[in-house]
């Protein structure tokens, strides 16, 4: 858009006004078309009514909308029907099908069996086994003769043994006759008896039977009872002689054991003192082992260097080792190692001088020498300084607080050795543990074929030269192997190896060193002689032969004691068995000599009884004797009759015999027929097995031969089933194909149906965000109506006492008439050029001030319209424009204004979130639109409408102070604005 040229002071003074004016929310700005058109745009007032208007259609728009998504829905879903009940009863015959299918499967199964078994039978046609298959049927049929003469036998058998049973059972009933004839005999002969006794009864005779009985047994009692009598005092007189030569022997017994107890405490006694004697000559000796190994390294070096049968070489090396771990000052290398005295605990069990410990790193050298071997390298020698500073060296990893070389932390422990020195920890033998680092070479060569020949194996033996260039090889590769090159130097020599047992960290315990003395070599000793030194000593201190003999006279002692109180516990309870045994037999005694005082009582007694039952029972005969003859024949009577009934008894007794013989005959013969009745079961059981054979010989024999006939019916028929299957199966896949379409169909009516649906909802969101947006226009329009009733009101009141300027009007911001243009007399305000040559009108404030043309008001009209937009309420301030920003380049610019500020600020864009409009006026910084007021566009700058500002703000970026003397130049000049169409 071009700017307006001015003519002159007081046409630019009109410019000013003309653009303050235009600030007024009531002054209609001006709209841009495609050909740069200049319009006269509609009031706020309108817009907000239009607002209303617009929002009322969208709603309207939406709400048929959704009626056509709600009808298209229902004509979708009827559509659907038709394909869908057309696919399930298309599904129901698919099934059908299938299960046709699959019997039609199941019969051709069945006929491939027949066939294969019809096949399998035509093989076996062959004329060898026709022929053998019909000399089994003639077998078979001798098979079945004999089965049915056993069958005939078996019969037989059966009708001997069921003629056997009837005879049995006959003999049976003969019997049971007979016992119910005998038995009604001797009822006749109890009723006899009775008869007779009855006669009898209160004659007298059974008591005086009973009577004569009576005295009988009891006579009979006493005689029994005087023999048993009698042979328990005989019995009783021979047990208390033999008891009485027992409490003899007893008594001879008990005086020898009482004198073996006296004998065996005795022996327990010096038994005793000979164990006391062993155990105190055993830990006199103990002590003093105990007392030479608390020394532990201390005793082993000074007896060393104490030894003057050794060189003086290695007496000085024991006294500098002796030294060393004492904590000697200035002991080796003129250090004094400060700590030693409280690391060292000497001769404890899990420190590194223990004996034991001494022994253990023998072990640790030996397994060293086995990898020096493989290289092909010497045996370093022993130095006795070296196992001492070793021996330092592991100690300090339990005295100190970290894992480390004493050497490297002499700043915070004190000085130390300087030699070659390896450490290690854990539970593992600390040779594998250094030597393990090989493995970072192996797997760098891996990696790098071309480093084998430093792999320290490429030369053997290994020799000092071969050694260092490879060390100086693997200096500077990603490899930790500083132990492992230690372990395998060619001249490492004067070499000290140490452990302990204590716990160096939490879960790790035992802390073993190697020290090799490269500094101050000194004369050392062949790993041998230091062995032979070390067990040598160690015997001379654990004295173990001596102790073992001390320790078997102390076991031996032992034995002999608990042998001697075994022996007194023995003799004591021999004593008291013996007390036991006696006290046992005279108490014995004194019951036999009561037992046969009594029996003898009883035997006078009974002779007594006897004599008196004896005279009882004379008595009682008479008696008896009497009442017999005076019943006679009445006694005779009975006695017959009881005759007859003993009798009687005894045929009932035979009778019952025999029938008992005759039931166990019938029982017998029953079991013989029940067993023929059994065979022949089984015979003809057998028989019809045998005819069972005959008949599948016969059948396999017809199969034989017509063998090629079965195999061409069974063809036949799984020809047919095969038919069958493939007529089905094709029924199948044409149902499959009809129901493959009708799915096609049905997921097409159903997507639409699911399309609509989801165009009704969409429809329906649309609906509810129209009329939202309606309801917003609305709300607008009623606030805009009710603020302009108050404004009318105030703009009455303001209108009968107009406001007159009380100072003159500010002129620096006018043009001057000597800034002319190329252009002749005409002036223009300062002029902005852009990066395109493009120029904008611009005040001192940098606001950039694009004149629109419309036609000029009077006077009057722009000072009320001024008035009235001074008093305009905040809230008109922070209406947001409706200018949209296509596009703005960095040469381009839409000022605004934001709330709260009197600087412009140019923006870069412009996007719309839910509804809302934002400006971006920074590289990270969005505001919205109601918060930004457009008062300037500057530039190449694409846009669909002018700006439509606010008040106070563009105000204040208009020329300051030319509204009034504007208004007051126009009415004085009378000057009327040109319209023109750039």
């Amino acid at each position: 858009m071009k700017g307006l040229k001015y003519t002159s002071l007081a046409v630019a003074a009109l410019t000013a006004t003309l653009l303050a004016s235009t600030n007024n929310s009531k002054v209609q700005a001006a709209t841009v078309d495609k050909n740069n058109t200049v319009t006269v745009a509609k009031s706020d007032k309108e817009k907000l009514q239009d607002a209303v208007n617009q929002a009322q259609n969208s709603v309207n728009n939406a709400q048929a909308s959704v009626d056509s998504k709600k009808s298209a829905l229902t004509d979708a879903q009827a559509q659907a029907k038709a394909p869908n009940d057309a696919c399930d009863a298309q599904q129901a015959k698919v099934n059908d099908s299938q299960k046709n299918l699959v019997d039609k499967q199941a019969i051709a199964k069945q006929a491939q069996d027949k066939l294969d078994s019809a096949s399998t039978v035509a093989k076996q046609a062959t004329s060898e086994n026709i022929q053998k298959t019909q000399k089994n049927i003639a077998a078979q049929q001798d098979t079945i003769k004999a089965a049915k003469q056993n069958v005939s036998d078996a019969n037989a058998d059966l009708s001997t043994a069921q003629s056997q049973l009837a005879t049995a059972k006959q003999k049976q009933a003969d019997a049971q006759n007979l016992v119910t004839s005998k038995e009604a005999a001797k009822k006749t002969a109890d009723n006899n008896v009775a008869s007779a006794e009855a006669a009898l009864k209160n004659s007298g005779l059974d008591e005086a039977k009973q009577n004569v009985q009576k005295v009988q047994n009891a006579l009979k009692e006493i005689k029994k009872t005087n023999a048993d009598n009698e042979s328990v005092l005989s019995k009783n007189q021979a047990a208390l002689a033999e008891n009485n030569q027992k409490i003899a022997t007893v008594n001879n017994n008990l005086a020898m054991a009482n004198k073996a107890v006296v004998d065996a405490q005795n022996n327990v006694n010096a038994k005793q003192k000979a164990l006391t004697d062993a155990q105190k000559a055993l830990k006199d000796l103990q002590d003093q082992v105990a007392q030479d190994q608390a020394s532990g390294a201390a005793g082993f070096f000074k007896a060393i260097a104490d030894n003057k049968d050794n060189s003086e070489s290695l007496r000085e090396d024991a006294q500098t080792a002796y030294n060393i771990i004492t904590g000697q000052p200035n002991a080796y290398q003129d250090i004094t190692v400060e700590w030693a005295k409280q690391a060292v605990k000497l001769g404890q069990e899990n420190d590194s001088t223990s004996l034991s410990n001494i022994e253990k790193a023998l072990g640790y050298y030996q397994h060293w020498m086995t990898y020096r071997d493989k290289y092909g390298l010497s045996h370093p020698s022993i130095s006795l300084t070296a196992v001492a500073i070793a021996m330092l060296s592991s100690d300090f990893q339990h005295y100190s607080d970290e894992f480390n070389h004493p050497s490297l932390l002499t700043s915070k422990y004190g000085p130390f050795y300087s030699d070659e020195e390896d450490i290690s920890a854990g539970e593992v033998n600390p040779i594998d543990n250094w030597m393990s680092e090989k493995d970072d070479i192996d797997k760098y060569i891996e990696a790098h074929p071309d480093a084998a020949a430093y792999s320290f194996e490429s030369t053997h033996p290994l020799t000092q030269d071969e050694w260092e260039k490879d060390v100086d090889f693997w200096n500077d590769k990603p490899v930790y192997i500083g132990h492992y090159t230690s372990m395998i130097k060619p001249d490492a020599n004067y070499v000290g190896l140490a452990g302990n047992e204590y716990e160096i960290q939490p879960m790790m315990n035992n802390a073993d060193s190697m020290d090799e003395i490269i500094f101050n070599p000194i004369n050392g000793i062949d790993f041998n002689s230091y062995q032979n030194l070390v067990q040598s000593y160690l015997k001379d201190v654990k004295q173990e032969d001596k102790i073992n003999t001390l320790k078997a006279n102390v076991d031996t002692a032992n034995q002999n004691l608990v042998a001697a109180q075994n022996a007194i516990k023995s003799a004591q309870n021999n004593v008291q068995s013996l007390q036991a045994n006696l006290a046992e037999l005279n108490n014995g005694s004194t019951k036999i000599n009561k037992a046969i005082s009594d029996t003898q009582a009883a035997l006078a007694k009974g002779q007594e009884n006897l004599k008196f039952e004896q005279k009882q029972l004379d008595q009682a005969n008479q008696t008896l004797a009497d009442v017999q003859a005076k019943v006679g024949t009445k006694a005779k009577a009975l006695d017959d009759a009881k005759a007859a009934q003993a009798k009687a008894a005894e045929a009932v007794a035979q009778a019952q015999t025999v029938l008992s013989e005759a039931t166990a005959a019938v029982k017998a013969s029953q079991a013989k027929v029940n067993a023929a009745q059994n065979d022949v079961q089984a015979k003809d059981n057998n028989l019809k097995s045998v005819q069972a054979a005959l008949d599948s010989l016969n059948q396999t024999l017809n199969n034989l031969e017509n063998a090629q006939s079965n195999l061409s019916t069974a063809q036949t028929a799984l020809n047919k089933a095969k038919d069958d299957v493939t007529a089905a199966n094709k029924v199948v896949k044409a149902q499959q194909l009809i129901l493959d379409t009708l799915k096609e169909s049905k997921s097409k009516a159903d997507a639409q149906v699911t399309n609509a649906s989801e165009e009704l909802k969409k429809a329906e969101a649309e609906l509810a965000a129209e009329q939202s947006k309606l309801e917003d226009a609305k709300a607008r329009l009623d606030a805009f109506n009710k603020k302009e009733t108050e404004n009318s009101h105030k703009e009455t009141s303001n209108a009968e006492n107009p406001v007159k300027p009380t100072n003159k009007p500010d002129t620096s911001h006018v043009v001057k008439p000597s800034d002319k243009t190329d252009e002749g007399s005409t002036v223009k305000p300062t002029e902005k050029t852009d990066s395109n040559g493009k120029a904008s009108t611009t005040n001192s404030s940098e606001t950039t001030t694009t004149a629109t043309e419309s036609d000029v008001k009077d006077t009057d009209t722009v000072k009320e319209n001024a008035k009235a937009d001074l008093k305009t309420n905040n809230k008109s301030e922070e209406k947001s424009s409706t200018v949209k920003i296509v596009e703005n380049s960095d040469s381009s610019a839409v000022s605004v204004v934001l709330t709260g500020s009197n600087t412009p600020v140019k923006t870069f864009g412009e996007k719309a979130v839910n509804g809302t409009t934002y400006y971006k006026v920074s590289a990270n910084r969005w505001v919205k639109a109601d918060k930004a007021h457009i008062v300037a566009v500057a530039g190449d700058v694409t846009t669909n409408k002018l700006p439509q500002t606010g008040a106070k703000n563009e105000l204040i970026a208009a020329l300051s102070g030319l509204a009034v003397a504007g208004a007051s130049l126009v009415s004085y000049l009378g000057i009327n604005r040109k319209k023109k169409n750039d």
